[in-house]
């Protein structure tokens, strides 16, 4: 029997990516519009990628044709208000189904998946009768506007379609800035809000159960020019925040309900949202369809829970692997044997095997890669293990990096480059790497070793300090790029630590020279993490350095630098 096969526009997001698992499992061909060339856990699932963009019909309009079916999933998921709404939510949709038309004959179903804002609730609204298919449509944000636009295209396109419009959807890799995920943090942190145990209640679904809605909507023949909610489980905020922390006392809103219903009619949405049930909604037509959710609302939330929980305590335990490079000696020893004290399953890499073999020898569950990362293939080797694509890697401790002290004319080229290779080129790789994975879960933590050197120009250690100057300056790039994405980046500048890199270096070591233990600065390390601090200086004289980075000239360092590096180096 020939199998069915899907188009699905936002493929990568936190829907797309779950009902594109579903529809693989259960034996359905899919094609998946992406923006980047390589989709690693859609590739693994043998998904076909189709590179384009849905302002450009150009780039998709050749994988249109024999579709059975389309999942429109694309588009701006924000809540507000803006002009770009319109364009990513409403012209997109309008030039996907016109190609739709002109080249899918044999399409069975365009499934559209637009949103509870875009039908909302008048402003004098009470809040007391859930939300339906016969609610009259009263958007209220620039975003409910565009989706109540997209509907009504979908719906004058002549076209086979249904449309679903969510309610809250919640699961463990849902966007770190979505309401669930705020709510529980301001417990967590204790923010005025969660003081209150508010009587306002939500319509919660699981991601999963909104998948499978999906998919009984397209095969079902009476789900055909029909518009569904799909809803799930009522509860309050107070109740999700009891779930959070049960111990926290709260004043009981409901105890002022009767007075503020007096003025429920004026008070602004947001308000009422959180007193009332202002965000429900009926999806009693969907059920009729044989559809029903798995996940009670408590076993959605809890999941969350444990996923912000493992964000902001970092010895919570997390679900993937721990990977530590320059683990045989020095600071990333010592990290691993911190890391699997708080039962860590870590991959230790490192060139030097003998030693490797020193790090918590005897433990099966922890796995060594003997690697040398200025080899590019050693480190093509570490990106393809497959433990990226099975329980998934959560940490990425970069601790491997070296340098040689002399001039740049008498070093060598090569040792110059593996420099660059090991310290910066190899860390790019593998954090942009683990960040495809990480940013799809909207979890993730990487920490990048560089130093105090990094501060300065230094002369006799040219290629080591421009190295680490180049990775403070990628891992402050890269923390204001992934801010809001669930994953932590911190970069770390220790001032001198007691290891053999001043052996290994050809760097004089002085007479009762104060050396921080790399016990020490581990420690720090994993004290900073789940603070979103950016960067991390570890010790005086990381401190000192930066000050006098900051305060002189730079060809008046230059010059210190130079008579310090031949005098005491």
């Amino acid at each position: 029997m020939e199998k069915s096969i899907f188009f699905i526009t936002g493929a990568t997001g936190f829907i797309g990516s779950s009902l594109c698992a579903q529809l693989v499992k259960r034996g359905y061909y899919v094609r998946a519009l992406v923006r980047q060339k390589s989709v690693p856990y859609l590739e693994n699932l043998g998904i076909e990628l189709i590179v384009g963009d849905l302002n450009n019909s150009d780039t998709y309009i050749h994988a249109l044709t024999e579709i059975d079916y389309v999942i429109h999933l694309g588009g701006d998921p924000t809540f507000g208000n803006g002009q770009h709404y319109y364009r990513a939510n409403f012209e997109t949709t309008c030039q996907l189904l016109k190609e739709v038309k002109k080249t899918s004959f044999k399409l069975k179903r365009f499934v559209y998946i637009s949103s509870f804002g875009a039908v909302d609730r008048k402003p004098k609204d009470p809040c007391i009768k859930d939300v339906d298919e016969s609610f009259p449509a009263n958007p209220t944000t620039d975003y409910g506007r565009s989706k109540l636009m997209a509907e009504s295209s979908v719906k004058e396109s002549g076209l086979p379609w249904s449309i679903i419009r969510p309610t809250l959807v919640v699961g463990e890799t849902m966007r770190v800035n979505s309401h669930v995920a705020v709510f529980i943090r301001k417990v967590l942190y204790r923010s005025l809000l969660s003081w209150f145990d508010l009587p306002g209640r939500f319509s919660i679904i699981h991601v999963d159960d909104l998948a499978k809605a999906i998919i009984t909507v397209a095969f079902d023949p009476k789900a055909s020019d029909k518009i569904y909610f799909s809803a799930g489980e009522k509860v309050s905020l107070g109740q999700i925040f009891r779930w959070v922390d049960q111990k926290q006392r709260r004043f009981k809103v409901s105890l002022l309900l009767p007075v503020f219903k007096l003025f429920n009619t004026i008070l602004p949405f947001q308000i009422k949202s959180i007193l009332f049930d202002g965000l429900t909604a009926n999806d009693s037509s969907l059920r009729q369809l044989g559809w029903e959710p798995k996940m009670t609302a408590k076993e959605c939330i809890t999941q969350v829970i444990e996923v912000e929980k493992r964000r902001k305590y970092f010895k919570n335990e997390i679900k993937g692997y721990t990977i530590v490079t320059g683990a045989a000696s020095g600071l990333g020893a010592t990290l691993a044997k911190m890391l699997f004290s708080m039962g860590r399953r870590l991959i230790l890499v490192d060139k030097d095997a003998e030693g490797l073999t020193r790090i918590l020898p005897d433990n099966k569950a922890v796995q060594r890669l003997n690697l040398d990362l200025s080899v590019h293939e050693d480190v093509k080797t570490l990106l393809s293990i497959s433990e990226w694509d099975s329980d998934g890697v959560d940490e990425v401790f970069s601790c491997a990096g070296f340098g040689a002290r002399g001039l740049v004319s008498k070093l060598g080229n090569q040792l110059q480059v593996n420099i660059f290779n090991v310290n910066v080129n190899s860390r790019i790789s593998l954090v942009q790497h683990a960040l495809t994975y990480m940013i799809q879960k909207n979890f993730g933590r990487i920490v990048m070793i560089s130093s105090s050197s990094a501060f300065q120009a230094l002369p006799f250690m040219a290629a080591y300090a421009a190295s680490n100057s180049a990775l403070l300056s990628f891992g402050e790039a890269l923390w204001g790029e992934t801010k809001g994405s669930g994953v932590e980046i911190l970069t770390v500048c220790p001032g001198g630590m007691q290891t053999n890199f001043q052996k290994n270096a050809g760097v004089k070591e002085l007479p009762n020279e104060r050396l921080d233990s790399p016990e020490y600065v581990a420690i720090k390390i994993l004290k900073a993490l789940g603070k979103d601090k950016g960067v991390l200086l570890v010790g005086t004289r990381a401190l000192s350095m930066d000050l006098l980075s900051r305060l002189l000239p730079r060809y008046i360092q230059i010059r210190l630098w130079k008579r310090l590096m031949n005098v005491l180096r």
